[in-house]
């Protein structure tokens, strides 16, 4: 449609005086103008291009240098969102605590009924389920483990934060019972063929969402005494390969390379590589020593939403 200048003018002074002082709708201005949607998007386009519109962010809270950041990483890396938080400290639980509660926000606006919902496990984790709010409205969720339970301590058995979200809400958990290592590749390639688990595993290719942690960039010291109880061989050999960090028990290098380790093909876990075809794969995790297992995770393109720190964010960028 062919619209004269003068008219043109006049148009788009209308639209804009409707949308900006009168709060209507793009719908209903179209309907008033007699133009279609697609013309009326033209107009408005037009007018901020010739300066006919001057918006001014008015920034009480002084954010703006922060969803820059947001932004420079998201761009970066490709991510689908990006959210950070504004720890101001250096102490491990202060910032496992507040990423966790940000996490918690972030899945509260997102979740809605009949999503599919992986988890791995952590004290990250652990923390976000404890601060979610329970929501009646919210049912048949699926929730899947992504990886079998570790040992004895709550916060790494995933059917244990399985189960405490779905309390929160309705639906139901589909549980990988096995353990997280087995003895022999054999014994772990047998139980990932069992039907349950092997159905699992196949699910777990199409989750709406996947909410997992970040492992810090292992050493001799921090293996030894974390929930992999891995022998003094192992550790040698997960150092050696490269490793920077994992998901869900899968070390990778700094170029989110999988390691090949003996101990790769014994760990009973969804192949991280699969978190690709999941709709959203949302990471929690942040911390000094973590800044460059993130890294490297982003290298991977295992992830779709990072919420972390300030502080870890201002070194995820060139």
């Amino acid at each position: 449609m062919s619209i004269a200048a003068e008219q043109r003018y006049y148009l788009k002074q209308k639209a804009l005086f409707y949308f900006y002082e009168k709060g209507f709708s793009n719908t209903e201005i179209a309907k008033m103008l007699g133009i279609s949607r697609v013309t009326l998007n033209r107009l408005m386009m037009e007018a901020k291009e010739e300066g006919m519109v001057r918006i001014e962010i008015v920034d009480t809270k002084n954010l703006k240098n922060l969803l820059k950041l947001e932004d420079s990483i998201r761009e970066q890396y490709k991510l689908k969102d990006v959210k950070l938080v504004d720890v101001n400290s250096s102490d491990p639980d202060t910032i496992t605590s507040r990423l966790a509660a940000e996490g918690a926000k972030y899945l509260d606006r997102h979740l809605h009924s009949g999503m599919k919902v992986g988890i791995g496990w952590g004290n990250t984790l652990a923390s976000m389920v404890s601060q979610l709010t329970p929501n009646n409205m919210i049912s048949d969720l699926e929730v899947y483990t992504l990886l079998g339970g570790a040992c004895s301590e709550a916060n790494f058995q995933p059917n244990l934060l399985a189960q405490s979200l779905l309390n929160l809400y309705g639906g139901h958990a589909y549980i990988i019972n096995a353990p997280f290592v087995c003895h022999s590749y054999l014994l772990c390639s047998e139980i990932k063929k069992e039907p349950s688990i092997e159905n699992i595993l196949k699910s777990t290719r199409s989750l709406d969402i996947a909410i997992v942690g970040i492992g810090r960039e292992p050493n001799r010291e921090h293996l030894d005494k974390s929930y992999y109880h891995y022998p003094p061989d192992i550790i040698e050999e997960i150092i050696e390969a490269g490793a920077v960090g994992d998901i869900c028990g899968n070390f990778f290098d700094e170029n989110g390379d999988i390691c090949k380790t003996s101990v790769a093909d014994r760990v009973v876990s969804i192949d991280i590589n699969d978190l690709k075809s999941c709709n959203n794969v949302i990471a929690i995790a942040g911390g000094p020593a973590k800044s460059r297992s993130i890294r490297s995770a982003l290298n991977g393109g295992f992830i779709d939403i990072l919420i972390t720190d300030i502080g870890t964010a201002e070194k995820l960028l060139p």
